[in-house]
């Protein structure tokens, strides 16, 4: 009997099969009730301009003319265009629902307060991408918005489970590879796009961001520094067959247990071939 043929290995995609559940208060959920908050509050400040901008969302704001407001590299995060722009409620919607459907899996793979640096992280370099983009090709103006942070969470789901069908426009069903590829080929339209005002080099920074936090393995510690980001150099090693073993099997158990939370569509190629090896072993074993 090798790893297949577990009960909860074959419970394929048992947490992305159905809505998640806020049975206990998530950070998803409270860094949704902050962007909300914000939003409220934001329509009794009163318009900073024509363009129906209030206050509040202007002092958020990351400003080309102003770089050093340092804290708005964080605060335009959980500011959305205001209310009476020509963008609405539709901003805030659009990035509260994805955070909504996609987030919990990755706070699961993450831990809270993993993820809470991680979305945090994801605001500063979302809003950098953007602000060096515009210096350098001369362009003005000012971004709000959480798409930053959620193009970094849309991202990690990707590549932490590719096959997962999820349903765009809650209508047409797609893996998560093809949202990738959809989020790709909609962010290159509003780039070439004169009349865009979408901030795509915020999308693409965060979603850049996510990918090397997934694909590094980067771990976020109690005061928001990234471990592992500069441990890939090679190192000497004993070889100890029995700590092999057992380094091995420790490993395959952890697998085995993210399979029975996660599911099987959660695992990286990395794991998959772990789980082969290990599975294999065992079948030799038994075979002595």
């Amino acid at each position: 009997m090798g790893y297949e043929d577990r009960d909860y290995y074959r419970d394929e995609g048992q947490m992305f099969g159905r809505p998640p559940s806020f049975d206990k208060k998530t950070m998803v959920l409270t860094l949704i009730m902050i962007n909300v908050g914000a939003f409220i509050l934001d329509m009794f400040t009163g318009k900073f301009d024509a363009d129906g901008t209030q206050w509040l969302s202007w002092l958020m704001a990351i400003k080309t003319d102003r770089p050093w407001e340092v804290w708005t590299f964080l605060s335009h995060g959980f500011a959305h265009a205001s209310m009476g722009t020509d963008l609405g409620i539709f901003h805030i919607l659009g990035n509260m629902f994805t955070l909504f459907f996609l987030g919990p899996p990755v706070e699961q793979r993450l831990g809270r307060k993993g993820f809470l640096w991680f979305y945090l992280c994801s605001i500063v370099v979302g809003g950098l991408a953007w602000l060096l983009m515009s210096l350098a090709y001369g362009g003005g103006g000012f971004i709000v918005g959480a798409s930053g942070a959620v193009s970094a969470v849309v991202a990690y789901f990707i590549f932490m489970a590719p096959h997962v069908k999820i349903h765009l426009f809650g209508v047409l069903p797609v893996p998560a590879w093809g949202l990738g590829v959809f989020f790709l080929v909609m962010n290159m339209f509003h780039a070439f796009s004169p009349d865009s005002h979408v901030a795509w080099e915020a999308h693409l920074g965060g979603a850049a961001f996510g990918w090397a936090c997934f694909h590094y393995g980067w771990k976020f510690t109690k005061f928001g520094g990234i471990s592992g980001m500069f441990s890939n150099r090679p190192k000497l090693r004993v070889h100890d067959p029995e700590a092999t073993e057992e380094k091995l099997k420790i490993q395959a158990d952890e697998i085995l247990a993210k399979i029975s939370e996660q599911g099987e569509a959660s695992l990286t190629s990395k794991e998959r071939k772990l789980l082969k090896k290990y599975s294999s072993r065992l079948r030799k074993n038994r075979s002595h």
